[in-house]
């Protein structure tokens, strides 16, 4: 099937189907060119939930680049020194990046239990007892990301927006975006970053090129390659083999988010794929949101359509 047809028949899905009315946009670009660009409802610079994630692993690529981060295998108590004599600190950045610290994640260790509290977010986080040893298995973490967010924010000397501000987002030409905080002041590592589809856009080219944008290289290069290679087996949600931060799967690399977020990046057909939900989520606490019962990501119906389509098109 040719690669207009795939977009109109995803377009079609999506506008037709009420299991993907959810879905706020759409966007196909081959070669850097945008071949297909809707948007449907919602706020167009919105929550991206946690392909805010991918970013922030994006930001370490950027501080390998710089020196500010040289040691991937730092123990947190090292590099957040006030988190010593908690079960984090023998955990070490590696093992955060790639969903592999052992620590519990459920219970009031459950980012919607921490985000209720009024201060103290990663103390509660690098509180969670170990169950498995470090390394050893992945489990979906939300904590840990941004436990290791407030860890590159120490070693760059600067919250996460403003590094971000000054080395990723204005070189890639990216104006419009929010990162909340949480209560004592570090930016939100795991989610709620909030972007426009066609800067999400921007990063999946970024990961395309091995962190090169226009000529410049803004990650350090075996970074980028590690970010895109799968340490382990992954997991829920989403079932595919894990980078850093980032999902890796047969032909291609991919960032994903709650109520239907991705942003998938082709090597082989040279194309990115950016879809995005708007489930009018409200943090509370507690925390709410208006998604139908039943609803799909449209992120399946790129699997099934685009998907097979770009590849053939190569």
């Amino acid at each position: 099937m040719p690669v207009p047809d795939a977009c109109r028949l995803v377009d079609q899905a999506i506008r037709g189907q009420s299991a993907y009315a959810q879905t706020s946009h759409f966007r196909v670009e081959v070669d850097g060119q945008a071949v297909f660009d809707r948007h449907y409802r919602g706020p167009r610079v919105a929550d991206v939930f946690s392909v805010t994630k991918s970013v922030v692993a994006t930001l370490a690529g950027i501080a390998v680049a710089e020196g500010r981060l040289d040691d991937l295998d730092l123990p947190v108590g090292r590099a957040l020194p006030s988190l010593a004599a908690t079960p984090a600190a023998g955990q070490t950045l590696r093992q955060l990046l790639t969903m592999t610290r052992g620590a519990e994640t459920e219970g009031p260790f459950e980012i919607d239990e921490v985000m209720a509290r009024p201060d103290g977010w990663l103390e509660r986080i690098a509180a969670a007892p170990q169950l498995d040893p470090p390394g050893s298995r992945f489990r979906y973490d939300n904590g840990g990301a941004h436990l290791f967010g407030a860890a590159l924010s120490a070693l760059v000397g600067m919250p996460l927006s403003a590094y971000a501000e000054a080395r990723l987002f204005g070189p890639l030409g990216i104006g419009e975006w929010h990162w909340p905080r949480d209560p004592d002041g570090y930016d939100y590592g795991a989610g709620h970053l909030r972007l426009a589809a066609a800067d999400l856009a921007k990063l999946g080219r970024l990961w395309l090129d091995g962190g090169r944008w226009r000529g410049r290289q803004l990650l350090d290069p075996g970074f980028a390659a590690e970010m895109a290679t799968a340490h382990n087996r992954g997991g829920p949600p989403e079932d595919h083999p894990y980078g850093y931060l980032l999902w890796v799967g047969p032909d291609r690399v991919f960032a994903a988010g709650w109520a239907g977020q991705l942003v998938a990046a082709v090597p082989a057909a040279r194309a990115v794929v950016v879809v995005t939900g708007d489930p009018r989520f409200d943090p509370g606490p507690p925390p709410t949101d208006q998604l139908a019962p039943g609803w799909r990501p449209a992120g399946e119906l790129v699997t099934e359509h685009l998907l097979p389509a770009l590849l053939e098109a190569r």
